[in-house]
């Protein structure tokens, strides 16, 4: 799920339409769906105090349901854009400060939109607090629908934070695609590395990760590596959890695929 603002009692995203928090459990129990995952997303840059306050909104909001809701808090991009920041121990205060939360379960980050590449110098002490809390970080990966600019987000920018910070469980959400094959790669070469399939339908997936999910890539299997989500309300839940389940992939594989790794991943964690 996609989100602005986040109210006690409500979800609001563009165009101001609104979810309440009884409507969203009852999508997810229509579609047999036992939890769900919401992400704090800012897509622009904005004061750090107004980032911290979003992200504890969302763990209001989480807190109506704290068995079958988790939430992913964002970090503050630099307020003037991409290489205008001079504090980068800004989101170590904040990690700090929230990490204890109910509900969290990993950090957010959006490349493109910030203009700022995932392997930035703005980025690591961050990413060091994250192994710090056990906190995975998502980045979003892949061709962004709105003009902007690609390069930010293509998945080879992770390799060196994979790199750097071997302990940091990383998730390459929106599959990557064009660059799908580079994520496949980095998922297999690095331990703490994965694909999550957020904003694509199931019937649209690429080849490259489907071969992935089926198989192994020198000896890492696929079905260990992938993660499923729908980007609920983007896409129609009902649609994605049915045809996910309809892939050509056996029980065991599927099942990890579904639910395991995002239960290993984000829920016995914390």
């Amino acid at each position: 799920m996609r989100s602005g603002e986040a109210r006690a009692d409500r979800v609001e995203w563009k165009g101001d339409r609104r979810l309440q928090v009884h409507e969203l459990l009852a999508a997810m129990d229509r579609a047999g769906v036992e939890r769900a995952v919401l992400a704090v997303k800012v897509y622009y840059p904005a004061p750090t105090e107004a980032v911290e306050a979003l992200n504890r909104r969302f763990a209001e909001l989480c807190a109506r349901a704290p068995a079958r809701l988790r939430w992913i808090a964002s970090l503050a991009p630099p307020e003037l854009g991409a290489s205008s920041y001079w504090d980068v121990m800004q989101n170590c205060r904040m990690l700090d400060a929230i990490h204890d939360l109910p509900g969290l379960c990993g950090v957010h980050i959006t490349p493109s939109p910030w203009g700022i590449l995932p392997n930035d110098r703005w980025f690591y002490p961050a990413y060091a607090r994250c192994v710090d809390h056990a906190l995975p970080v998502f980045a979003y990966v892949g061709a962004p629908g709105p003009l902007w600019p690609m390069h930010p987000n293509d998945p080879s920018h992770l390799d060196e934070v994979a790199l750097a910070f071997p302990d940091l469980a990383i998730v390459a959400h929106h599959i990557g695609d064009p660059w799908t094959e580079t994520a496949v790669r980095l998922a297999a070469r690095h331990e703490h590395f994965y694909i999550c399939t957020s904003a694509w339908s199931p019937k649209a997936y690429p080849e490259a990760l489907l071969r992935f999910l089926g198989s192994r890539w020198h000896g890492v299997r696929g079905a260990d590596k992938v993660i499923f989500a729908s980007d609920f309300p983007r896409l129609d839940i009902d649609r994605a959890t049915r045809d996910a389940r309809a892939l050509d992939l056996a029980p065991e594989p599927l099942g990890r695929f579904l639910f395991a790794n995002a239960d290993e991943l984000l829920w016995r964690r914390s």
